[in-house]
């Protein structure tokens, strides 16, 4: 009689690990996906509850606050990378500013982390349905 094994989570280990790219030339980029827990913690610190009040009746509405929540996903979902140097040759590092700096004015580079992205969602899509079927 074969057991079967069901799914498997190390949850004493990495649940969401970053998934690594190779950048144009020889630099690399690391990514993870921000979900569940992580995205309500940036949502906590980018949403804010407002008041108001039209023809005598109270409304509340949520307003948030996109630049912040951009900032903090890219932060969250780039976890790191590997030979990037700036104009004179001096190695860029992997912070938060400069991920900021770099996703806000260089398209290639935004352009390669929206696009890493969306192919981690598609491998989890894909993975998700694989697991289903099964």
């Amino acid at each position: 009689m074969s057991e079967e094994k069901g799914v498997i989570f190390d949850i004493g280990g990495e649940l969401n690990p970053g998934v690594t790219f190779d950048f144009e030339g020889s630099g690399k980029m690391t990514f993870r996906v921000c979900a569940g827990d992580d995205f309500r913690n940036i949502r906590k610190q980018t949403l804010k509850k407002k008041v108001e009040y039209k023809n005598g009746q109270r409304f509340q509405i949520e307003v948030i606050d996109e630049d912040l929540e951009n900032q903090l996903l890219w932060d969250f979902c780039i976890i790191g990378w590997e030979n990037f140097f700036d104009a004179s040759g001096n190695p860029i590092p992997c912070t938060k500013e400069n991920k900021i700096l770099l996703m806000g004015k260089s398209i290639k580079f935004s352009r390669f982390v929206l696009d890493c992205l969306n192919k981690i969602a598609e491998i989890e899509t894909e993975q998700s349905e694989v697991e289903r079927k099964n």
